[in-house]
Protein backbone atom coordinates (compact mmCIF):
# COMPACT_ATOMS: atom_id res chain seq x y z
CA UNK A 1 0.00 0.00 0.00
CA UNK A 2 2.66 2.56 0.93
CA UNK A 3 4.66 1.62 -1.91
CA UNK A 4 1.55 2.32 -4.30
CA UNK A 5 1.03 5.98 -3.15
CA UNK A 6 5.18 6.56 -3.04
CA UNK A 7 4.44 5.34 -7.10
CA UNK A 8 1.57 7.95 -7.13
CA UNK A 9 2.84 10.63 -5.29
CA UNK A 10 5.96 10.43 -8.27
CA UNK A 11 3.35 10.59 -10.81
CA UNK A 12 2.28 13.64 -9.09
CA UNK A 13 5.94 15.16 -8.83
CA UNK A 14 6.97 13.97 -12.20
CA UNK A 15 4.10 15.73 -13.87
CA UNK A 16 4.57 19.15 -12.02
CA UNK A 17 8.36 19.39 -13.04
CA UNK A 18 8.27 17.56 -16.06
CA UNK A 19 5.46 19.19 -17.94
CA UNK A 20 4.82 22.18 -20.15
CA UNK A 21 2.17 24.15 -20.94
CA UNK A 22 -0.20 21.71 -22.51
CA UNK A 23 1.76 18.76 -23.62
CA UNK A 24 4.73 16.59 -22.14
CA UNK A 25 6.76 14.51 -25.03
CA UNK A 26 8.83 12.22 -22.75
CA UNK A 27 10.28 10.45 -26.45
CA UNK A 28 11.52 11.64 -28.23
CA UNK A 29 14.09 13.13 -26.24
CA UNK A 30 15.44 15.55 -28.84
CA UNK A 31 13.50 17.50 -31.14
CA UNK A 32 16.50 16.86 -33.87
CA UNK A 33 16.85 13.03 -34.40
CA UNK A 34 18.45 10.65 -37.07
CA UNK A 35 17.34 6.87 -37.03
CA UNK A 36 17.63 4.14 -39.60
CA UNK A 37 14.00 3.05 -39.48
CA UNK A 38 10.27 3.62 -41.62
CA UNK A 39 8.67 4.29 -37.94
CA UNK A 40 8.78 6.27 -35.20
CA UNK A 41 7.13 6.60 -31.54
CA UNK A 42 5.57 9.60 -29.66
CA UNK A 43 4.96 9.39 -25.93
CA UNK A 44 4.10 11.57 -23.49
CA UNK A 45 1.29 12.83 -21.03
CA UNK A 46 -1.41 16.06 -21.65
CA UNK A 47 -4.34 17.84 -20.42
CA UNK A 48 -5.63 18.81 -23.72
CA UNK A 49 -6.48 17.46 -27.12
CA UNK A 50 -3.14 16.78 -29.00
CA UNK A 51 -2.85 16.18 -32.75
CA UNK A 52 0.29 14.70 -34.54
CA UNK A 53 0.55 15.96 -37.79
CA UNK A 54 -2.87 16.70 -37.56
CA UNK A 55 -3.89 13.57 -37.02
CA UNK A 56 -5.84 12.90 -33.55
CA UNK A 57 -3.74 11.00 -30.38
CA UNK A 58 -5.29 8.44 -28.57
CA UNK A 59 -5.35 9.16 -25.21
CA UNK A 60 -5.18 6.54 -22.52
CA UNK A 61 -6.02 6.30 -18.61
CA UNK A 62 -4.41 9.61 -16.81
CA UNK A 63 -4.08 11.13 -20.50
CA UNK A 64 -1.07 9.43 -21.17
CA UNK A 65 -0.35 8.71 -25.17
CA UNK A 66 1.81 6.51 -27.31
CA UNK A 67 1.29 7.47 -30.81
CA UNK A 68 3.49 6.01 -34.56
CA UNK A 69 4.34 8.00 -37.39
CA UNK A 70 5.59 6.59 -40.73
CA UNK A 71 8.96 8.06 -41.40
CA UNK A 72 10.02 8.57 -45.41
CA UNK A 73 13.81 8.71 -46.26
CA UNK A 74 15.33 12.01 -45.44
CA UNK A 75 13.88 14.54 -43.25
CA UNK A 76 10.39 14.27 -42.01
CA UNK A 77 8.94 17.53 -40.04
CA UNK A 78 7.05 16.27 -37.20
CA UNK A 79 4.17 18.73 -35.45
CA UNK A 80 2.71 18.53 -32.53
CA UNK A 81 -0.47 20.81 -31.51
CA UNK A 82 -2.14 21.03 -28.40
CA UNK A 83 -4.87 22.95 -27.86
CA UNK A 84 -6.76 23.61 -24.26
CA UNK A 85 -9.18 26.35 -23.86
CA UNK A 86 -8.79 27.95 -27.13
CA UNK A 87 -5.02 28.23 -26.94
CA UNK A 88 -2.53 26.10 -29.45
CA UNK A 89 0.55 25.10 -28.69
CA UNK A 90 3.09 23.55 -31.28
CA UNK A 91 6.04 21.43 -30.86
CA UNK A 92 8.18 20.63 -34.16
CA UNK A 93 10.51 17.36 -34.48
CA UNK A 94 13.07 17.01 -37.05
CA UNK A 95 13.72 13.12 -37.78
CA UNK A 96 15.68 12.29 -40.22
CA UNK A 97 15.31 8.87 -41.47
CA UNK A 98 18.75 7.64 -43.45
CA UNK A 99 19.54 4.93 -45.83
CA UNK A 100 21.79 2.15 -44.13
CA UNK A 101 25.09 2.42 -44.83
CA UNK A 102 26.71 0.26 -47.23
CA UNK A 103 28.87 -2.88 -45.45
CA UNK A 104 32.56 -1.30 -45.84
CA UNK A 105 35.79 -3.48 -45.01
CA UNK A 106 37.00 -3.15 -41.81
CA UNK A 107 39.92 -0.35 -42.09
CA UNK A 108 41.16 -1.61 -38.84
CA UNK A 109 41.97 -5.21 -40.85
CA UNK A 110 45.03 -2.97 -41.98
CA UNK A 111 46.25 -2.63 -38.54
CA UNK A 112 47.08 -6.36 -37.78
CA UNK A 113 50.80 -6.41 -37.04
CA UNK A 114 52.51 -9.83 -36.47
CA UNK A 115 55.39 -10.55 -34.04
CA UNK A 116 56.77 -13.74 -35.70
CA UNK A 117 60.47 -14.30 -35.11
CA UNK A 118 59.45 -12.92 -31.54
CA UNK A 119 57.38 -13.11 -28.39
CA UNK A 120 55.45 -10.62 -26.34
CA UNK A 121 54.44 -11.48 -22.57
CA UNK A 122 52.55 -9.09 -20.36
CA UNK A 123 50.13 -10.03 -17.16
CA UNK A 124 46.50 -8.95 -16.50
CA UNK A 125 45.95 -5.86 -14.40
CA UNK A 126 42.61 -6.63 -13.71
CA UNK A 127 39.92 -8.90 -12.73
CA UNK A 128 37.18 -9.51 -15.13
CA UNK A 129 39.58 -8.86 -17.84
CA UNK A 130 37.60 -10.23 -21.23
CA UNK A 131 38.59 -12.06 -23.51
CA UNK A 132 36.99 -11.97 -27.32
CA UNK A 133 37.29 -14.09 -30.36
CA UNK A 134 37.82 -11.48 -32.33
CA UNK A 135 39.80 -7.99 -31.80
CA UNK A 136 36.37 -6.13 -31.74
CA UNK A 137 33.70 -4.75 -28.68
CA UNK A 138 31.01 -6.90 -30.73
CA UNK A 139 33.28 -10.31 -30.41
CA UNK A 140 32.04 -13.18 -28.39
CA UNK A 141 33.14 -13.27 -25.07
CA UNK A 142 35.44 -16.25 -24.38
CA UNK A 143 36.69 -15.95 -20.79
CA UNK A 144 36.93 -13.60 -18.35
CA UNK A 145 40.21 -13.92 -16.90
CA UNK A 146 41.34 -12.75 -13.38
CA UNK A 147 43.91 -10.63 -12.16
CA UNK A 148 47.63 -12.06 -12.92
CA UNK A 149 47.20 -14.55 -15.48
CA UNK A 150 50.20 -14.76 -17.64
CA UNK A 151 50.01 -14.23 -21.26
CA UNK A 152 52.08 -14.26 -24.43
CA UNK A 153 51.06 -12.61 -27.84
CA UNK A 154 51.74 -13.01 -31.26
CA UNK A 155 49.91 -10.28 -33.30
CA UNK A 156 48.04 -6.88 -32.64
CA UNK A 157 45.46 -5.48 -34.25
CA UNK A 158 44.50 -1.72 -33.28
CA UNK A 159 43.90 -1.84 -29.22
CA UNK A 160 43.88 -5.49 -29.21
CA UNK A 161 46.67 -8.35 -28.94
CA UNK A 162 46.21 -11.75 -30.37
CA UNK A 163 46.73 -14.16 -27.42
CA UNK A 164 49.52 -17.04 -28.42
CA UNK A 165 47.60 -20.27 -27.42
CA UNK A 166 46.51 -23.62 -29.35
CA UNK A 167 42.87 -23.20 -29.63
CA UNK A 168 40.78 -23.79 -32.18
CA UNK A 169 39.33 -19.94 -32.32
CA UNK A 170 41.47 -16.30 -32.19
CA UNK A 171 41.93 -15.22 -29.03
CA UNK A 172 41.90 -11.34 -28.38
CA UNK A 173 42.05 -8.83 -24.87
CA UNK A 174 42.07 -5.40 -25.33
CA UNK A 175 45.26 -3.70 -24.30
CA UNK A 176 43.69 -1.76 -21.52
CA UNK A 177 43.45 -5.14 -19.64
CA UNK A 178 47.35 -5.50 -19.33
CA UNK A 179 50.40 -4.67 -18.27
CA UNK A 180 52.84 -3.27 -21.50
CA UNK A 181 53.81 -6.12 -23.31
CA UNK A 182 57.30 -7.24 -23.37
CA UNK A 183 59.62 -9.45 -25.36
CA UNK A 184 61.17 -11.92 -24.22
CA UNK A 185 62.83 -15.15 -25.71
CA UNK A 186 61.13 -17.83 -24.81
CA UNK A 187 58.00 -18.67 -22.93
CA UNK A 188 58.36 -19.95 -19.09
CA UNK A 189 57.52 -23.40 -18.66
CA UNK A 190 53.98 -23.73 -16.88
CA UNK A 191 53.33 -27.16 -15.03
CA UNK A 192 51.08 -28.92 -13.43
CA UNK A 193 51.93 -30.14 -10.20
CA UNK A 194 49.28 -31.31 -8.78
CA UNK A 195 45.34 -31.78 -8.47
CA UNK A 196 43.56 -32.18 -5.31
CA UNK A 197 39.99 -31.71 -4.38
CA UNK A 198 37.89 -30.57 -0.96
CA UNK A 199 34.19 -29.82 -0.30
CA UNK A 200 32.56 -27.68 2.33
CA UNK A 201 28.60 -27.00 2.61
CA UNK A 202 27.84 -25.06 -0.86
CA UNK A 203 31.00 -26.05 -3.02
CA UNK A 204 33.03 -29.09 -4.16
CA UNK A 205 36.40 -27.69 -4.92
CA UNK A 206 39.00 -29.09 -7.20
CA UNK A 207 42.75 -27.14 -6.62
CA UNK A 208 45.33 -27.22 -10.03
CA UNK A 209 48.55 -25.84 -8.58
CA UNK A 210 50.55 -24.92 -11.21
CA UNK A 211 53.79 -23.51 -11.64
CA UNK A 212 52.25 -20.04 -12.63
CA UNK A 213 48.55 -18.67 -13.83
CA UNK A 214 48.27 -19.53 -17.22
CA UNK A 215 45.12 -18.69 -19.73
CA UNK A 216 42.23 -20.91 -19.20
CA UNK A 217 38.34 -21.25 -20.61
CA UNK A 218 35.58 -23.04 -19.37
CA UNK A 219 33.05 -24.52 -21.59
CA UNK A 220 29.52 -26.21 -20.84
CA UNK A 221 28.34 -29.02 -23.09
CA UNK A 222 25.57 -31.09 -21.98
CA UNK A 223 25.49 -32.14 -18.15
CA UNK A 224 29.66 -31.63 -18.77
CA UNK A 225 32.25 -28.90 -18.26
CA UNK A 226 35.49 -28.74 -20.05
CA UNK A 227 38.36 -26.93 -18.31
CA UNK A 228 41.33 -25.98 -20.32
CA UNK A 229 44.52 -24.68 -19.31
CA UNK A 230 46.85 -23.64 -22.36
CA UNK A 231 50.67 -23.82 -22.85
CA UNK A 232 51.11 -26.80 -20.02
CA UNK A 233 54.48 -28.31 -20.34
CA UNK A 234 54.40 -31.97 -19.86
CA UNK A 235 57.68 -33.71 -18.37
CA UNK A 236 56.87 -37.33 -19.80
CA UNK A 237 56.65 -36.03 -23.54
CA UNK A 238 58.72 -32.94 -23.04
CA UNK A 239 56.25 -31.25 -25.41
CA UNK A 240 53.66 -27.84 -24.76
CA UNK A 241 50.19 -28.81 -25.00
CA UNK A 242 46.68 -27.92 -23.38
CA UNK A 243 45.68 -29.55 -20.32
CA UNK A 244 42.05 -30.47 -20.55
CA UNK A 245 39.92 -31.60 -17.61
CA UNK A 246 36.07 -32.72 -17.61
CA UNK A 247 33.95 -32.22 -15.06
CA UNK A 248 31.13 -34.39 -15.35
CA UNK A 249 28.07 -33.39 -13.52
CA UNK A 250 25.84 -36.49 -14.32
CA UNK A 251 22.91 -33.91 -14.00
CA UNK A 252 22.40 -30.42 -15.18
CA UNK A 253 24.81 -27.94 -14.01
CA UNK A 254 24.51 -25.40 -11.29
CA UNK A 255 26.63 -22.51 -11.05
CA UNK A 256 30.50 -22.80 -11.16
CA UNK A 257 33.43 -20.63 -10.44
CA UNK A 258 37.50 -20.24 -11.74
CA UNK A 259 39.92 -17.98 -9.81
CA UNK A 260 43.43 -17.90 -8.79
CA UNK A 261 44.98 -18.41 -5.08
CA UNK A 262 48.24 -17.15 -5.74
CA UNK A 263 49.49 -19.83 -8.43
CA UNK A 264 46.71 -22.30 -7.41
CA UNK A 265 43.70 -22.31 -9.82
CA UNK A 266 40.60 -22.64 -8.25
CA UNK A 267 37.56 -24.59 -9.87
CA UNK A 268 34.65 -24.73 -7.69
CA UNK A 269 30.83 -26.11 -8.47
CA UNK A 270 27.81 -25.39 -6.32
CA UNK A 271 26.06 -28.11 -4.73
CA UNK A 272 22.38 -28.76 -4.06
CA UNK A 273 21.15 -29.26 -0.88
CA UNK A 274 21.12 -32.90 0.21
CA UNK A 275 17.82 -32.45 1.55
CA UNK A 276 14.74 -30.61 -0.25
CA UNK A 277 11.52 -30.95 1.09
CA UNK A 278 8.58 -30.97 -1.24
CA UNK A 279 6.38 -28.53 0.80
CA UNK A 280 8.93 -25.87 1.01
CA UNK A 281 11.73 -26.46 -1.84
CA UNK A 282 13.28 -23.23 -1.32
CA UNK A 283 13.74 -23.75 2.37
CA UNK A 284 17.55 -23.27 3.00
CA UNK A 285 17.92 -21.98 -0.75
CA UNK A 286 20.44 -19.14 -0.90
CA UNK A 287 19.11 -16.73 -3.35
CA UNK A 288 19.76 -13.26 -4.46
CA UNK A 289 17.64 -10.71 -5.87
CA UNK A 290 18.40 -7.93 -7.56
CA UNK A 291 16.15 -4.84 -8.19
CA UNK A 292 17.34 -3.26 -11.92
CA UNK A 293 18.85 0.06 -12.07
CA UNK A 294 18.49 2.82 -9.14
CA UNK A 295 19.30 6.30 -7.73
CA UNK A 296 20.29 8.32 -10.84
CA UNK A 297 20.05 5.33 -12.78
CA UNK A 298 16.45 5.43 -13.76
CA UNK A 299 16.15 3.06 -16.18
CA UNK A 300 13.29 3.49 -18.97
CA UNK A 301 10.82 6.10 -18.36
CA UNK A 302 7.04 5.90 -18.55
CA UNK A 303 4.90 8.18 -20.82
CA UNK A 304 4.13 9.78 -17.61
CA UNK A 305 7.61 10.09 -16.29
CA UNK A 306 7.34 6.86 -13.65
CA UNK A 307 10.41 5.89 -13.50
CA UNK A 308 11.38 1.81 -14.42
CA UNK A 309 13.63 1.65 -11.58
CA UNK A 310 10.47 2.14 -8.55
CA UNK A 311 8.30 -0.51 -10.55
CA UNK A 312 11.83 -2.92 -10.31
CA UNK A 313 12.18 -2.29 -6.44
CA UNK A 314 8.15 -2.75 -6.14
CA UNK A 315 8.32 -6.08 -7.61
CA UNK A 316 11.67 -6.80 -6.10
CA UNK A 317 10.58 -6.09 -2.38
CA UNK A 318 7.48 -8.06 -3.08
CA UNK A 319 9.81 -11.20 -4.36
CA UNK A 320 11.89 -10.69 -1.77
CA UNK A 321 9.11 -11.23 1.18
CA UNK A 322 7.55 -14.12 -0.55
CA UNK A 323 11.06 -16.07 -0.65
CA UNK A 324 11.24 -15.44 3.06
CA UNK A 325 8.41 -16.50 3.48
CA UNK A 326 9.20 -19.74 2.03
CA UNK A 327 12.32 -20.46 4.05
CA UNK A 328 15.12 -18.97 1.25
CA UNK A 329 17.82 -16.94 2.71
CA UNK A 330 17.40 -14.39 0.69
CA UNK A 331 20.28 -11.49 0.06
CA UNK A 332 19.93 -8.70 -2.25
CA UNK A 333 21.02 -5.31 -4.50
CA UNK A 334 19.08 -2.70 -3.19
CA UNK A 335 15.82 -2.22 -0.84
CA UNK A 336 15.60 1.45 -1.23
CA UNK A 337 16.09 3.72 -3.75
CA UNK A 338 19.85 3.54 -4.51
CA UNK A 339 22.74 3.49 -7.01
CA UNK A 340 24.39 -0.07 -7.25
CA UNK A 341 27.17 -0.80 -9.37
CA UNK A 342 26.83 -3.70 -11.82
CA UNK A 343 29.86 -5.52 -10.63
CA UNK A 344 29.03 -4.85 -7.23
CA UNK A 345 25.83 -6.70 -7.96
CA UNK A 346 27.02 -9.49 -8.66
CA UNK A 347 29.88 -9.75 -6.22
CA UNK A 348 27.28 -9.24 -3.84
CA UNK A 349 25.81 -12.39 -4.41
CA UNK A 350 28.86 -14.78 -5.20
CA UNK A 351 29.91 -12.99 -1.45
CA UNK A 352 26.33 -14.28 -0.44
CA UNK A 353 26.82 -17.75 -1.76
CA UNK A 354 23.48 -17.95 -3.73
CA UNK A 355 22.70 -20.34 -5.64
CA UNK A 356 20.42 -18.66 -8.23
CA UNK A 357 20.38 -14.78 -9.26
CA UNK A 358 16.86 -13.08 -10.26
CA UNK A 359 17.55 -9.39 -11.33
CA UNK A 360 13.93 -7.84 -11.92
CA UNK A 361 13.60 -5.38 -15.22
CA UNK A 362 10.84 -3.02 -17.25
CA UNK A 363 11.65 -3.45 -20.71
CA UNK A 364 12.44 -0.11 -22.87
CA UNK A 365 12.16 0.25 -26.69
CA UNK A 366 14.90 1.62 -29.04
CA UNK A 367 13.81 4.12 -31.44
CA UNK A 368 12.95 2.90 -34.90
CA UNK A 369 10.57 -0.02 -33.13
CA UNK A 370 6.49 0.12 -32.66
CA UNK A 371 5.74 -0.52 -29.16
CA UNK A 372 2.40 -1.54 -30.57
CA UNK A 373 4.05 -4.70 -32.03
CA UNK A 374 6.88 -5.22 -29.31
CA UNK A 375 5.71 -6.05 -26.90
CA UNK A 376 5.53 -9.14 -23.77
CA UNK A 377 7.67 -10.91 -21.26
CA UNK A 378 10.87 -12.46 -22.03
CA UNK A 379 13.84 -13.74 -20.03
CA UNK A 380 17.43 -13.35 -20.46
CA UNK A 381 20.46 -15.65 -19.43
CA UNK A 382 24.06 -16.16 -21.11
CA UNK A 383 25.23 -19.36 -19.45
CA UNK A 384 23.85 -22.79 -20.61
CA UNK A 385 23.40 -23.86 -16.69
CA UNK A 386 20.90 -21.13 -16.79
CA UNK A 387 18.91 -21.61 -19.75
CA UNK A 388 16.69 -24.40 -17.49
CA UNK A 389 15.48 -21.80 -14.91
CA UNK A 390 14.95 -18.76 -17.96
CA UNK A 391 12.61 -21.09 -19.59
CA UNK A 392 10.53 -21.92 -15.97
CA UNK A 393 10.18 -18.41 -15.57
CA UNK A 394 9.31 -16.91 -18.70
CA UNK A 395 6.73 -19.33 -19.50
CA UNK A 396 5.22 -19.12 -16.05
CA UNK A 397 5.11 -15.53 -16.00
CA UNK A 398 3.06 -15.43 -19.74
CA UNK A 399 0.59 -18.00 -18.50
CA UNK A 400 0.00 -16.68 -14.68
CA UNK A 401 -0.20 -13.43 -15.80
CA UNK A 402 -1.67 -13.82 -19.76
CA UNK A 403 0.94 -11.84 -21.33
CA UNK A 404 2.36 -12.20 -24.16
CA UNK A 405 5.54 -14.51 -24.40
CA UNK A 406 8.83 -13.16 -26.08
CA UNK A 407 10.75 -16.00 -24.77
CA UNK A 408 14.32 -16.51 -23.93
CA UNK A 409 17.11 -15.51 -24.80
CA UNK A 410 20.58 -15.41 -24.69
CA UNK A 411 22.24 -12.50 -23.61
CA UNK A 412 25.58 -10.77 -22.57
CA UNK A 413 24.62 -8.61 -19.55
CA UNK A 414 26.75 -7.83 -16.49
CA UNK A 415 23.94 -9.25 -14.30
CA UNK A 416 23.78 -13.01 -16.95
CA UNK A 417 27.76 -13.27 -17.68
CA UNK A 418 27.88 -14.66 -13.93
CA UNK A 419 28.39 -18.75 -13.99
CA UNK A 420 28.05 -18.37 -10.44
CA UNK A 421 25.19 -17.86 -9.37
CA UNK A 422 23.22 -19.59 -12.00
CA UNK A 423 22.08 -15.90 -13.42
CA UNK A 424 18.77 -14.94 -15.31
CA UNK A 425 17.38 -11.30 -15.67
CA UNK A 426 13.31 -11.34 -16.17
CA UNK A 427 12.19 -7.80 -18.30
CA UNK A 428 8.53 -8.33 -16.97
CA UNK A 429 7.36 -5.93 -19.58
CA UNK A 430 7.07 -3.15 -22.02
CA UNK A 431 6.71 0.33 -20.64
CA UNK A 432 6.25 2.10 -23.41
CA UNK A 433 3.67 -0.46 -24.84
CA UNK A 434 0.02 1.34 -23.21
CA UNK A 435 -1.58 -2.22 -21.88
CA UNK A 436 1.63 -3.25 -20.44
CA UNK A 437 2.22 -0.41 -19.00
CA UNK A 438 -1.50 0.07 -17.38
CA UNK A 439 -0.68 -3.46 -15.92
CA UNK A 440 2.64 -2.32 -14.75
CA UNK A 441 1.21 0.96 -12.46
CA UNK A 442 -1.23 -1.88 -10.87
CA UNK A 443 -0.55 -3.30 -7.89
CA UNK A 444 -1.87 -6.45 -7.65
CA UNK A 445 -0.43 -7.34 -10.83
CA UNK A 446 3.31 -6.50 -9.92
CA UNK A 447 3.02 -8.57 -6.66
CA UNK A 448 1.10 -11.73 -9.38
CA UNK A 449 5.09 -11.54 -10.66
CA UNK A 450 6.58 -11.56 -8.00
CA UNK A 451 4.31 -14.46 -7.12
CA UNK A 452 5.00 -16.17 -10.64
CA UNK A 453 9.08 -15.82 -10.15
CA UNK A 454 8.56 -17.77 -6.62
CA UNK A 455 6.70 -20.56 -8.14
CA UNK A 456 9.24 -20.58 -10.84
CA UNK A 457 12.03 -20.84 -8.48
CA UNK A 458 10.28 -23.68 -6.41
CA UNK A 459 9.78 -25.62 -9.68
CA UNK A 460 13.53 -25.16 -11.01
CA UNK A 461 14.52 -26.61 -7.85
CA UNK A 462 12.41 -29.57 -7.78
CA UNK A 463 13.53 -30.52 -11.35
CA UNK A 464 17.15 -30.25 -10.03
CA UNK A 465 16.49 -32.71 -7.25
CA UNK A 466 14.51 -34.78 -9.48
CA UNK A 467 17.56 -35.07 -11.98
CA UNK A 468 20.41 -35.15 -9.32
CA UNK A 469 22.27 -38.17 -9.97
Amino acid sequence: MIRNILITFSLLLFLGLYSFAYVDIVYPSSQNLTINSDIMFFSGNTDSNVKINSNPVKLWENKFFVHTVPLKYGKNVIKITAEKNGKTEEKVYIITRNKLPLNKANPSKNLYKSFSGSILFSKTVKNDSTVRDNPSLAGNRIVDLPKGVNLYFDAKQGNYYKINAQSETSLWIHKSNINNPVEIKTKIKAIVKNINNRSDKHYDYIRFNLSYPVMFTLKQSDNKLKLTLYGIYDEETKNTKNFEYIVDYNSPQLGYDCYYEGNTLIFKKAKLPEIIDDNAPLKGINIFVDAGHGGHEKGTISPERIYEKNINLDIALDLIDLLKASGANVSYSRSHDTKVGLYERVHSAKKNNALISISIHCNSLPYGKNPYEKHGTEVHYYNDNAKILADIINKNIANDLNIKLNGTHKSSFVLTRSTNPVSVLIETAYMINPNEYILLKNGYFRHNIAKSVKKSIEEYILFLRQNKS
